[in-house]
């Protein structure tokens, strides 16, 4: 085997398990957040909320930050959004620690030149998702101090994670044992064209920016009106900035992602081999 394919190799058994789990988190995520805050009316259509809700109702001025009697639970979703993003917060965290983990491991016990493959295919493989957990776990603790971006934030992760499901489906066939049948070329081809493709596009390039990104872009600036008043002048162009320079950041790794996923060189392998099974 060559480098690469040898890489391919060590890496398929951990990414199935990897790709497993986080498909099972993602389901489970999507589905505690639509029980708990489809009825909502920061819940928009476009996420299968009421055709009356909003998000423009995310940023209610009686809300503030979150201490005491200062976060006013102006809607009673409070509670529900807490312990929401506390279960965020924890697995994005246990996921930036696996990623480290899984890197250290990779290259203490590869000697030579298979340390230097696994060395160049940690880095590779898990740059840009170290670089997602941290903008996530930064953004998660902000949208978890104020009740407003608490609202529009548990709408984000929703968008993001239903398009997780279908990504890391895509993953468990493409990692999965050889003698598997999701292994199959044209189940992966099918999957990829009418699931992963089309719901990657609604939500990170609908939902996500002209949902998400335009709320808080241009309806909270009455909420953050009320945050310059609360705290030092300057104080809400600052967090507007940060906020939305993450978002962007977000934005543009999905970019990235979408790239790789019309265009990655195993995905075109395996198409290959779809059309020649016709």
């Amino acid at each position: 085997l060559d480098a690469t394919a040898a890489a391919q190799r060590i890496f398929s058994a951990p990414r199935f398990a990897t790709a497993f789990f986080r498909c099972l988190y993602c389901s489970a995520a999507c589905l505690m957040a639509y029980s708990l805050f489809r009825t909502a009316n920061f819940w928009p259509v476009y996420v299968g909320g009421l055709a009356s809700s909003s998000t423009r109702n995310c940023w209610d001025r009686s809300g503030s930050i979150a201490l005491g009697s200062l976060d006013s639970d102006f809607d009673h979703n409070n509670a529900a959004l807490r312990i929401f993003f506390l279960a965020q917060g924890a697995y994005q965290l246990h996921s930036l620690w696996f990623h480290v983990l899984s890197m250290a491991l990779l290259m203490l016990y590869e000697e030579g030149n298979e340390r230097m493959i696994s060395m160049k295919t940690s880095m590779k493989s898990y740059l840009r998702p170290l670089a997602e957990h941290l903008i996530s776990l930064t953004l998660i603790f902000l949208c978890y101090i104020f009740s407003g971006l608490r609202r529009l934030g548990a709408v984000g992760i929703f968008t993001l994670e239903s398009s997780s499901i279908s990504l890391q489906l895509l993953q468990v066939c493409i990692n999965a044992p050889e003698s598997s049948p999701l292994r199959r070329p044209k189940l992966i081809k099918r999957l990829h064209r009418y699931l992963v493709v089309p719901s990657f596009l609604y939500c990170r390039f609908f939902v996500f920016p002209f949902i998400v990104w335009y709320s808080a872009a241009f309806e909270s600036q009455d909420w953050l009106e009320q945050i310059e008043k609360a705290f030092v002048p300057g104080s809400a162009f600052v967090l507007y900035v940060i906020f939305n320079l993450m978002i962007s950041f977000i934005f543009g790794l999905n970019l990235v992602f979408f790239r790789r996923l019309l265009f990655h060189p195993h995905l075109q392998d395996i198409f290959r081999q779809a059309r020649e099974e016709q």
